[in-house]
Formats: C-alpha cells, sequence, structure tokens
C-alpha cells in the first residue's frame, strides 16, 4: 500500500468511525541519517565478560513506530494506540506526517477538540497540503459543521479537481440521498487521479449497480480484488450481481467469501438467505436469516425475512412470532400489522387480530379491508354495539351507491344482502370483486349459512389471483367450513 493510500485509509477512519489497519510506510526523518555501508567491517570479537549486556534501545523511526501502532489497533483499541503518541521524541512532535496520524485517530476516537487542536497546527504549517485540508474535511464532516465542511472541500478541490479523497466525500453524500448517477460521476472523477483508490473504486461499483450498469460495477469490484482479495463489499456485490442475473449458486459462493472475511455484517447473512431460499434450501435460509436477526435482534428486517419463510411454509405462530417483533421493533411498518391481524384471526385471537387491522387502518385508511375485518372481529366476539358505532363513522364519507357502502351497511345492520350480492355480481374491478365476495362469504358463515359461505369463499379461490389478502382468508375459511 502506498504512502498516501495508507494516509487516507486513517483520515476515512474519521469519517467512519472505524479505525482502518494502518501500514504508514513513510521512511523519511526530520533528520538525515547516516546510510550503511554495502561493505561488511570487519569486527573484532571481544572476549565474554561473563555479564550479560543490556539491550540496545531500539532507535526511532516512522516505519517502526507504524508497525506498533497496527499491532496496537489490530490487538487493543483506538485510545491505546493514541498513547503512543506520548513516547514520540521531541523531534517527531511537530512531525507532519506524525501529527496526520493522531489527528486522524483523535476523530476516530470521537475527541474532536483535540483533533482540532493538532488540524490547526497542521493548517498553520502546510496550508496548501492536500491531505491536510482533507483532514479538515473530515473533522467538521464529525462535528457536524457542514459549513466548514463544505467550504474546506470547495477549496480543495479548486487545488486539485481530480483529488480522490475530496471526490468520494462528495460522492459519499449523493449515495445517502440515493442520488446515484451524481455520485458514480463524483466517484469516476475520483478515479481520474488514482485509478486504484479503494473507496471511488467501491462507492463507483455500488452506484452502477444501483443505476443498472452491471458491467461496469462487476468490473469495479473485480478491481478491487486484483488489490484487495480480502474486500468483503467486493465479494458481497459480486453476489448481488449474480443474484440479478439469477445465478443464485454463484451467488451463495461469493457471499460466503464475504461472509468468511467479515462474518458479523448483519446484511450478508440477509443476502445470503435470500441466495439459499431461491435455491430452494429453506433450511439453511432460515439458519441463515437467524443468525442476522441474532447480529442485529432490535432490527426488524431479519424478522420479517423469518416470518415470510414461515409464512411459506405454513409455520402460522412462528410466522406470527416474527410479525409481533417486526411491529415491536418497526411500528410503523403496516404491512406486519395486516399480517398479525390475519394471523390472529387465523387463531381466533379476534382482540389482537382487531387491534392489528385498527393499526393497518390508521396507517391506510382508503382500503376498504381493514374496516370491514375490525367490523368482522367485533361481530365474532358478540360485540355488536361496538360495531355499529364503530362502522357508522366509516360509512359517513362513502357513496350510499358505492359497493364499499353497502358491505359495511350490511355489516352494519344486516340487511339487504341480496342487493349486495348483486352488486358484487355486476362489479368490474377484479380485485374488488374477489374481496367483496370474502366478505359476503364471511357474512354468511357468521350467520351460519354454510353452503353461501362455501359457495362465495370458493368463488374467491377461483379467481386464482392472490393479489389481495382475502384470498388467504378464503383459503383457510374454506379448510373450516369443509371440516
Amino acid at each position: 500500500m502506498n504512502k498516501q493510500r495508507s494516509r487516507s485509509l486513517v483520515i476515512w477512519a474519521a469519517l467512519s468511525g472505524v479505525c482502518f489497519l494502518v501500514f504508514f510506510s513513510c521512511t523519511s526523518t526530520p533528520n538525515s541519517e547516516s546510510k550503511v555501508s554495502p561493505v561488511e567491517e570487519q569486527v573484532l570479537e571481544e572476549e565474554p565478560s561473563g555479564e550479560e549486556l543490556p539491550p540496545e534501545p531500539e532507535v526511532f523511526t516512522t516505519v517502526n513506530f507504524a508497525q506498533r501502532l497496527q499491532k496496537v489497533l489490530e490487538q487493543g483499541t483506538v485510545e491505546e494506540a493514541l498513547a503512543l503518541f506520548e513516547e514520540l521524541p521531541p523531534e517527531y512532535e511537530d512531525d507532519r506526517d506524525m501529527q496526520l496520524l493522531q489527528a486522524s485517530l483523535l476523530v476516530s476516537a470521537g475527541k474532536l477538540d483535540q483533533a482540532s487542536v493538532v488540524t490547526d497546527k497542521l493548517l498553520a504549517a502546510h496550508p496548501e497540503d492536500s491531505e491536510v485540508l482533507m483532514l479538515s474535511v473530515m473533522l467538521a464532516k464529525a462535528s457536524g459543521d457542514t459549513k466548514a465542511k463544505n467550504a474546506k472541500l470547495k477549496e480543495l478541490l479548486a487545488k486539485d479537481p481530480t483529488n480522490s479523497d475530496a471526490n468520494v466525500a462528495l460522492a459519499d453524500e449523493q449515495m445517502l440521498r440515493r442520488n446515484y448517477k451524481l455520485a458514480g460521476q463524483y466517484y469516476r472523477k475520483g478515479l481520474e487521479s488514482d485509478p486504484n483508490h479503494i473507496d471511488a473504486l467501491s462507492g463507483y461499483g455500488q452506484a452502477t449497480y444501483y443505476t443498472g450498469d452491471d458491467r461496469a460495477s462487476r468490473a469495479a469490484f473485480n478491481k478491487i480484488l486484483e488489490q484487495d482479495p480480502d474486500n468483503s463489499i467486493a465479494y458481497s456485490f459480486l453476489g448481488k450481481l449474480d443474484a440479478v442475473d439469477e445465478n443464485y449458486y454463484s451467488a451463495a459462493k461469493n457471499i460466503e467469501k464475504a461472509i468468511a472475511i467479515d462474518g458479523d455484517i448483519f446484511d450478508y447473512w440477509l443476502d445470503y438467505g435470500q441466495y439459499l431460499r431461491y435455491q430452494g434450501k429453506f433450511k439453511e435460509a432460515e439458519e441463515a436469516w437467524i443468525k442476522a436477526k441474532d447480529l442485529q435482534p432490535e432490527y426488524f428486517l431479519g424478522y420479517a425475512y423469518l416470518a415470510g419463510l414461515y409464512d411459506e411454509q405454513n409455520r402460522y405462530d412462528e410466522c406470527l412470532q416474527m410479525y409481533r417483533k417486526v411491529i415491536q421493533y418497526n411500528p410503523k411498518y403496516y404491512f406486519a400489522y395486516e399480517s398479525v391481524g390475519m394471523l390472529a384471526w387465523r387463531k381466533g385471537n379476534y382482540t389482537e387480530s382487531r387491534a392489528a387491522f385498527e393499526k393497518a387502518y390508521t396507517a391506510y385508511s382508503d382500503n376498504i379491508s381493514y374496516p370491514l375485518m375490525i367490523a368482522a372481529t367485533y361481530l365474532k366476539e358478540g360485540k355488536t354495539k361496538e360495531c355499529k358505532t364503530f362502522l357508522s363513522k366509516v360509512m359517513r364519507n362513502r357513496a350510499t351507491d358505492s359497493l364499499e357502502y353497502m358491505m359495511l351497511r350490511l355489516y352494519y345492520d344486516s340487511l339487504g344482502d341480496q342487493r349486495v350480492m348483486q352488486k358484487v355480481a355486476n362489479e368490474s374491478n377484479r380485485n374488488l370483486k374477489g374481496k367483496m365476495m370474502y366478505y359476503l362469504g364471511l357474512f354468511y358463515e357468521m350467520y351460519d349459512n354454510d353452503v353461501m359461505a362455501k359457495k362465495y369463499y370458493t368463488d374467491v379461490l377461483a379467481l386464482n389471483s392472490p393479489m389481495f389478502f382475502e384470498y388467504r382468508l378464503a383459503e383457510w375459511a374454506v379448510e373450516v367450513v369443509e371440516k
């Protein structure tokens, strides 16, 4: 790794809060050092005195210091690495390279006031230095000073328009905004000055992946692996690219390589489970998603993937547990409320079902299914009064000649089912017709007309287009009616 790149790794650590391993290959010192002669001198060996002499003190060099720093970062903490700077000889305290390392590590450790002191010294001594300016950019970003960060970036790019680190910083901001096209342009600009810049290649590969330029994306990640065979991000995106081509076997192999390098990355296990699932390896997919869930137990997505798998396998109790977890950790995910409502309904837990559908209705009040399911839960519990109170509010803003209003009215007073049947028969919207046939079947089921209930449930299933959740409810209802 070259000197410039090794420094930039530490500087980027300040941005991410993660301290990368440092291999600082600078061999210069403030004072000139004598060269070692290639000619060996003949040295007369002294007779041993019988006493063991103390070892010669190690001569300080930046290479030795970097090696010690790397070892501490591998085995210890950033704070322990920072403590090494207290041992610097006086003649190195104002050394530019040492100060760059120290300030970068201070930013990484969140010691921003101390980092600012060192950075100000560097700026005063090296106002034109690109790496010093980049350090000030990272410090401003870590401090939340957007104005100062943008000013420093502008200053840096005015001096060096293709500066890799500066362009990567701009690109990263656009990636966060999901402006992948513009981000890709900045990454590509950064690659003009350093075609092997790992961060620029990685960012460019990701940006082109999201814009659909799979060839450019694959080329970028393959180039990274030529330099850094242990780059897990490159393997993970090569897996994603394989998955786009539906080559799930190759996708799984690539993500396995990523996991072998970084086994604690949530997204890797999530992707791994998907690739296994698409190969029909359900047990292995479940194990991968359990691992993902355990890595981030307070993040909803692992539970959502497991819920979908359990639902597909008719493991309804486990599915319900997972969707409850989804709601616990992401209360705004209304689709999970719909699933909990369905699964609790299936178990006959109408109170939980109603509470879930009420949440879904709050999030998406235009869906006629939710108030009808809420009304049905009241009726299942014999709470006719509560059902009428609820439906009277729902019907206020509905056109009285609409099918939706007529079905709500049927659940309100149990009258006019023949008119509703005719309205359903004439409905041209396939999805709405399917939903309303289910609610007619459910109405007849609740009033013990099993023949008519089965007729409408069967009519729903005959549509063979499960684009609405009532299709699943009809399947379950047919099983009950037939028993």
